[in-house]
């Protein structure tokens, strides 16, 4: 299994040198929809990217999913996992 990260909405987490990534919204899913996150990557470049849970993003070499979203506790948050 690969390495995990969660971060609460407004909080980043850095991955390696130069590569961080940045939880910028979390968005409750309307309906039987999906929730999704806005997630801003910085590697060689900066970008935001938004992703459902299942979803995967790519940072520097390394590919990571959003395995889930959470709306419990004081702020909303997702789990990322490093895919090997």
């Amino acid at each position: 299994m690969g390495r995990e990260i969660g971060l609460q909405q407004g909080t980043q987490a850095r991955l390696d040198a130069g590569m961080k990534i940045g939880l910028v919204d979390v968005i409750e899913g309307e309906g039987d929809g999906l929730p999704s996150v806005i997630l801003f990557v910085k590697d060689d470049g900066e970008r935001d990217v938004t992703l459902c849970p299942g979803d995967t993003f790519s940072i520097g070499d390394q590919t990571w999913a959003l395995e889930r979203v959470n709306f419990g506790g004081t702020r909303p948050g997702a789990v990322f996992s490093r895919l090997e």
